[in-house]
């Protein structure tokens, strides 16, 4: 039982640091096929870059995304 309880515990504190990062600027290095958010005022208000890596040769997809869809407890990485 205690065991349980300690796995639990473990579980709920490492769920805030599963939460998206917003960026303040896009990295110049990604992985392939991974996802980042940017706050860099290059979408209009109340939404953020949305930015997916792509392999070698190929461009990154970048779309303006509500603030909404990403996922609870995300926070800027600077304040604006």
């Amino acid at each position: 039982m205690a065991g349980w309880s300690a796995f639990l515990t473990a579980l709920f504190i490492a769920q805030p640091c599963m939460a998206q990062k917003l960026h303040s600027y896009e990295p110049l290095m990604m992985d392939p096929y991974s996802t980042i958010y940017v706050d860099d005022g290059s979408c209009s208000a109340g939404k953020v870059l949305k930015v997916q890596g792509a392999a070698k040769n190929h461009r990154r997809k970048k779309s303006c995304v509500p603030l909404s869809d990403l996922q609870p407890g995300a926070r800027t990485g600077s304040a604006k």
